[in-house]
């Protein structure tokens, strides 16, 4: 991390005595005026709900100690309890890890996809009743976005839509289920939706034991009865599977994670297991043979998974030929809907990228989920 120079603190403090405790953690002007300002109109909205307390001195206080947390680097969305993510405004607390834009991004261009198909009459309409699966949905901001997105947005009915995430954080899921019921108690989404939160070892194909075991995918779809869609096969059917799953490779954690993310955010929602493989980059990639045998096995049509860079979207779409039962896969880039680079594919053709930036998430279809995407031959 470059040092500030004196004279752009100088300049900082001269602006506000604050500014340049907010300016550590932002390493630069302009982020670390926004910064500040959404800090000191969060801090008076917390005051505001406590006029006994309407003390400027206790004010000026709470506004300087949470400066020190930001300038110590403590993300700014668990100092003021949010992230926007999409239209949502999404609860976060320390121990599970913040939503980013990038996911929201690939969420909402998926679903603009799925509602511009079902509206072509050409075009093989989604089912009338849509299942979606989110695995390791940590504070549940996919399937909610999802839900909004399908409903409010584009007017699905909520009873024609069943939606469900799966974490093993029991953290993860009491903040997931936070989410929903203050975004229903807003209005933002409807009372009582087809929406579930589950908690599961999306790694394991069978239960541990003891008290506290966590159960495998399989047993806790079952336990909920996700399994009448495919008859006499004891297996749950769903349209659209997603996962943002821990995809960093201990090495890359230890070298080019900043040091935020590090001290802050949860390392097992960003670092898988560790296992007896010698290579790092397996190490980073062990969820998508997973993700992806529970793809195939459980019929989806569509899959999106999140990845951390190019490389490793290269990788898990490698994996997904080797599979040889999808139609077809997509690189999506970190802004999907921007026009795509003409020519822009991976490994020998196979492959397209789509969109402009980094390398963000990966995209198979098979069966009617080609049509429901939109994707011309």
């Amino acid at each position: 991390m470059p040092r500030l120079l004196p004279r752009v603190l100088h300049h900082a403090r001269k602006i506000d005595p604050l500014l340049p405790l907010v300016l550590q953690a932002t390493r630069d002007l302009a982020s670390a005026k926004n910064e500040l300002r959404w800090l000191k109109e969060f801090v008076i909205e917390q005051q505001s709900r406590h006029p006994k307390h309407d003390d400027r001195k206790v004010l000026d206080q709470r506004l300087r100690q949470v400066c020190i947390d930001r300038a110590r680097g403590k993300p700014l969305q668990y100092i003021m309890g949010s992230e926007y993510f999409g239209d949502l405004e999404i609860s976060c607390e320390k121990g599970v890890l913040i939503p980013r834009q990038e996911t929201a991004t690939s969420v909402t261009h998926l679903i603009i996809l799925l509602h511009h198909s079902s509206n072509n009459k050409t075009k093989t309409p989604l089912p009338n009743n849509l299942k979606l699966l989110d695995l390791c949905t940590g504070t549940g901001c996919i399937p909610l976005l999802s839900h909004y997105l399908f409903t409010s947005i584009h007017k699905r009915k909520a009873e024609n839509l069943e939606v469900v995430g799966v974490d093993i954080s029991p953290l993860a899921l009491k903040l997931a289920k936070k989410n929903l019921q203050n975004l229903i108690a807003e209005g933002t989404i409807q009372k009582k939706p087809n929406l579930r939160f589950l908690q599961a070892d999306v790694l394991s194909s069978t239960d541990g034991h003891g008290d506290a075991a966590i159960p495998s995918l399989k047993s806790a779809l079952e336990h909920y009865n996700f399994t009448s869609d495919l008859a006499g096969s004891g297996k749950s059917s769903w349209d659209i599977i997603i996962s943002n799953p821990p995809y960093i490779s201990p090495q890359a954690f230890a070298r080019t994670t900043t040091r935020s993310v590090k001290r802050y955010e949860p390392r097992l929602a960003l670092v898988p297991p560790y296992t007896a493989s010698d290579k790092d980059t397996n190490q980073g990639d062990l969820f998508y043979p997973h993700l992806l045998s529970i793809a195939a096995s459980h019929s989806a049509k569509i899959v999106l998974f999140e990845v951390a860079d190019l490389q490793q979207a290269i990788r898990v779409s490698a994996m997904a030929i080797h599979q040889n039962i999808w139609d077809g896969i997509q690189i999506w880039r970190d802004d999907p809907m921007a026009a795509e680079t003409v020519g822009d594919t991976a490994l020998d053709g196979k492959v397209k990228v789509v969109g402009q930036g980094h390398g963000r998430s990966v995209v198979v279809y098979r069966g009617v989920g080609k049509q429901w995407l939109g994707v011309e031959d």
